[in-house]
């Protein structure tokens, strides 16, 4: 007979990665969707550089999701499952704060045209 499935078993085998909020789902296409915006600038040689910087931003950002994915299971490990659990979760939560100052940029500059 089949053993009964139970959450604490899901939990254990669910696969949640490192990255899971900053290299997956909508949150990282507005964040990357407002710093685009953010790098424009009306004088070439400073909006050459702030993309060139956003690039270089994101061949780092490439490079570290690379290690984390690649030695996710050795940086976990000294964390224990609590500690892993706890990671995950203040990692989902600072992913929530950027989406809060995302959403709070976004409606001061909406205010800030409106009111002008």
């Amino acid at each position: 007979l089949a053993e009964s499935f139970t959450p604490e078993q899901a939990r254990r085998q669910a696969f949640y990665p490192l990255t899971f909020p900053i290299s997956c789902g909508p949150g990282s296409i507005a964040a990357a969707i407002t710093v685009g915006v953010a790098l424009n600038d009306t004088r070439l040689a400073l909006s050459l550089a702030r993309m060139g910087g956003g690039v270089l931003a994101l061949l780092t950002i490439g490079l570290l999701l690379y290690l984390a994915f690649r030695y996710a299971q050795q940086l976990l490990k000294p964390l224990g499952e609590a500690g892993s659990v706890i990671f995950l979760r203040l990692s989902a939560f600072i992913l929530l704060c950027l989406g809060v100052q995302i959403v709070w940029d976004g409606l001061s500059e909406l205010l800030k045209g409106l009111l002008k």
